[in-house]
């Protein structure tokens, strides 16, 4: 049975909140993982909570965190995801989970969520299963399932969210959610208010400034949830009682249910006046209302995909300009990655061809077989109609990875080598790109072909390969010629700040963040269960 956080005890939070899964949200390459430097920092602070050194804070220095820009359209949007540095995130979370303060926030979240009117569907959630799958089941149920539901009880329906949400908290306003402001003003120097740590925490990760929290984690989805919660109890001390409406909450995503227009106009005036007071404000592009409940409670993106399904095609290319139709009309959508991954599922079971010798003593084997080599005529198209997409849609591009893999691997060495060129090419002048190299670095390692990244950004230095050239007698299968960047190249700012035992723990070799055995298990097609949540 799914939990989510707030039914968790102070030691079971804990636990969650130091998973690799929970740490960090970002879909990497499977050799990146931080399981075991994050074991061995909360191992050390079981014995010594030591972690600065002497008066010096990590708050006066810049690049603590490791930024990771994507970009959100393909054009000018850009989205910061961070890597918290380890020490100050296992700190935080040993910190949360002390059992007074995992208390006081508890006690805060039930007032929070006193009014029923008022529903949040985006807490985190727990679960022995992938926990971003977990939690799309959850939006599918408490979000779009009951907003078809409440059409049967309402006539109106307004949608807005937040600008930039997580970049525009305010710091200071995490004690306010959890003390209430009057009490947080007055015990503003007080170290022992758990909302107090949080907010000097989260100054230390970002060079003292006060304004944003980093995005990239469950810790912070939480943290952001804490803030999101006092605006809903802020919020419903707003609104007339007697008021009839029902409001979801997904994160900074908000759906208002009224039964006239007025009340629904009244109730998003009060909530830009809250978020005022708090350094934000709603979206006016993304703010607008319907009468026709539940056409509106289902995303474009997602009626889009229904009425113009493109497994109605049975050509492979015409399959991928359906696909491109939909990323045209709705980019970096819910729909375009379910769509992307049922066509690489597609795309993997018509690849495999394993010997015509074999294949044709079965029934209808030379229809397979002339199938396969058509569908080779076509990988040329369907690679350049796939860079046509993930261009404009950054956020595919661990699907596109593995999509481009399925074609690639089927090529000789030369070939291969000559179409990551071709890919890494389109890409080269893209800024902030270093998300879909770390992805295309996944193909080349097995490829034992090294890609050029002119950023030279430090994770993907870190996960560097070397190679001989396609010489494959210098380099063994098992080896693959990879092999990591010593720790010059560390991701972390630390060595001003961080006390030395800490220091040491980040670099030493055996809590590597990147896992040389896990490179001499990749296959060359990337499994599609490597990228989707959902897979099966």
């Amino acid at each position: 049975m799914t939990k989510n956080i707030l039914q968790l005890k102070h030691n079971e939070a804990r636990e969650f909140l130091l998973q690799e899964e929970s740490y960090n949200t970002v879909r990497f390459p499977p050799y990146i993982k931080f399981k075991t430097l994050i074991d061995e920092i909360n191992d050390k602070l079981e014995k010594s909570n030591d972690i600065y050194k002497k008066n010096i804070y990590p708050s006066k220095y810049e690049n603590v965190n490791y930024k990771l820009f994507t970009n959100k359209d393909g054009k000018h949007a850009w989205r910061l995801f961070q890597l918290i540095h380890p020490v100050l995130y296992v700190n935080l979370v040993r910190k949360i989970t002390e059992e007074n303060n995992w208390s006081d926030i508890l006690s805060a979240f039930k007032g929070f969520q006193r009014n029923k009117k008022i529903v949040c569907a985006s807490m985190p959630v727990v679960s022995s299963e992938s926990g971003s799958k977990e939690q799309i089941s959850v939006w599918l149920k408490q979000v779009e399932q009951k907003s078809i539901e409440l059409g049967l009880e309402y006539d109106y329906i307004f949608h807005t969210d937040i600008t930039d949400c997580y970049g525009a908290i305010y710091t200071h306003s995490i004690p306010w959610a959890i003390h209430t402001k009057e009490c947080a003003k007055q015990n503003r120097k007080k170290d022992g208010c758990i909302g107090n740590i949080i907010d000097t925490a989260l100054q230390g990760m970002n060079n003292g400034q006060t304004n944003g929290i980093p995005q990239g984690s469950v810790l912070m989805d939480f943290i952001a949830e804490m803030v999101l919660g006092y605006i809903d109890e802020c919020l419903s001390g707003c609104l007339n009682a007697k008021m009839d409406y029902h409001i979801i909450r997904y994160r900074d995503d908000y759906r208002i249910f009224t039964n006239s227009k007025q009340d629904g106009d009244t109730i998003i005036r009060e909530l830009s006046k809250i978020l005022s007071e708090m350094g934000m404000r709603l979206n006016g592009e993304k703010t607008y209302h319907s009468d026709d409940i539940v056409n509106s409670s289902i995303k474009k993106d997602k009626l889009h995909q229904i009425i113009h399904n493109y497994q109605q095609q049975n050509d492979l290319k015409k399959q991928l300009l359906v696909i491109k139709n939909l990323a045209d009309n709705y980019p970096n959508s819910g729909a375009l990655d379910i769509a992307l991954n049922e066509f690489d599922k597609h795309l993997k079971i018509k690849s495999v061809f394993k010997g015509r010798k074999n294949l044709c003593i079965r029934r209808g084997a030379i229809k397979k077989i002339k199938e396969y080599f058509g569908l080779k005529k076509q990988f040329l198209e369907l690679i350049s109609i796939l860079v046509s997409i993930a261009l404009k849609n950054p956020k595919m591009y661990p699907i596109f990875a593995s999509i481009l893999s399925t074609i690639i691997c089927s090529f000789s060495d030369k070939n291969k080598k000559k179409t990551i060129d071709f890919v890494v090419k389109k890409f080269e002048n893209k800024s902030n790109s270093e998300y879909l190299f770390l992805w295309l670095q996944r193909i080349a390692i097995v490829a034992n072909y090294k890609i050029q990244y002119k950023d030279k950004e430090k994770l993907f230095e870190l996960v560097r390969i070397e190679h001989g050239d396609g010489d494959r007698s210098i380099f063994s299968q098992s080896v693959r010629g990879f092999k990591p960047i010593g720790y010059e190249y560390h991701i972390w700012n630390s060595k001003d700040w961080l006390h030395d035992d800490f220091c040491n723990i980040i670099k030493d070799d055996g809590n590597s963040i990147v896992d040389t055995r896990e490179t001499d298990k990749l296959s060359c097609v990337i499994g599609n269960k490597e990228v989707n949540a959902f897979h099966y």
